[in-house]
């Protein structure tokens, strides 16, 4: 605990999905107050673990990590997985040689939408650091 382990509240993918822009509509990566307020704190499983140790969400599970107390660095690695028909509405903002490469399957011809709404992305064609400095309110 020590070292801000990964925090998810199971099933919270099934749930409402939250804005994560703030009033004055600047992306800040992270629930309002507000929002956090009303999840079911009670329910956080720490997905922790010995070093090499992977986890693996949705990216609609609330999720979060306490601050590291720890004076050894904490590397993360992402590795992002969406079906085919998965497409971005904004230029991706750190794109690799891997970015929307399939793995398996084939790319597909047709979307499909999850009926729920979901927020726009911000556009980062312009720059983008990282979701730790928007978190941080750092530009």
């Amino acid at each position: 605990m020590n070292n801000g382990p990964l925090a998810v509240i199971p099933r919270s993918h099934d749930g409402p999905l939250f804005d994560q822009y703030d009033a004055d509509g600047n992306w800040v990566g992270h629930l309002s107050d507000d929002d956090a307020a009303c999840l079911a704190l009670d329910n956080v499983q720490y997905l922790s673990g010995p070093a090499g140790s992977i986890t693996i969400h949705s990216c609609r599970t609330v999720h979060g990590s306490p601050a590291s107390r720890s004076p050894t660095p904490r590397p993360l690695l992402l590795n992002c997985y969406t079906s085919a028909d998965a497409r971005p509405y904004t230029p991706h903002p750190q794109p690799t040689e891997n970015a929307y490469r399939i793995i398996r399957g084939k790319p597909a011809r047709w979307a499909h939408h999850d009926p729920r709404p979901c927020l726009i992305p911000p556009d980062w064609s312009a720059g983008y650091s990282s979701i730790y400095a928007a978190q941080a309110g750092e530009g």
